[in-house]
């Protein structure tokens, strides 16, 4: 759990700041290949994209991921996108998510 939450901190970290990107594409127009420049882009897949169902569905896990990267919320099981306690949590991290993730109902018992 902590590698996978690592490898998070890492794919948030590089995907936000401007400069790592920078250097990537850089890197792509000297020709370097992906493998060589390892830096996240975007275009890669997010980390809990390959995570088991077992991660995707426990509350805690699912919070810690959320305080690292509010994208996360993509790959949290059904049942904890009805969670009010998840559905607080990405509200006051980004609304915009919450509202296209968490159910219509759940949002409405919150506010």
């Amino acid at each position: 759990m902590n590698l996978v939450l690592n490898e998070l901190k890492v794919y948030a970290k590089e995907t936000n700041s401007k400069s790592l990107q920078g250097v990537r594409q850089h890197g792509r127009k000297l020709g370097l290949s992906s493998q060589f420049i390892n830096i996240y882009s975007k275009r890669d897949s997010h980390p809990l994209s390959e995570c088991s169902e077992y991660y995707l569905d426990d509350k805690d896990f699912i919070k810690k991921a959320i305080n690292i990267d509010p994208n996360s919320i993509k790959f949290a099981s059904s049942r904890l996108r009805q969670d009010k306690t998840i559905a607080k949590l990405i509200i006051k991290k980004d609304k915009k998510l919450a509202k296209k993730y968490i159910f219509k109902k759940t949002l409405k018992e919150i506010e």
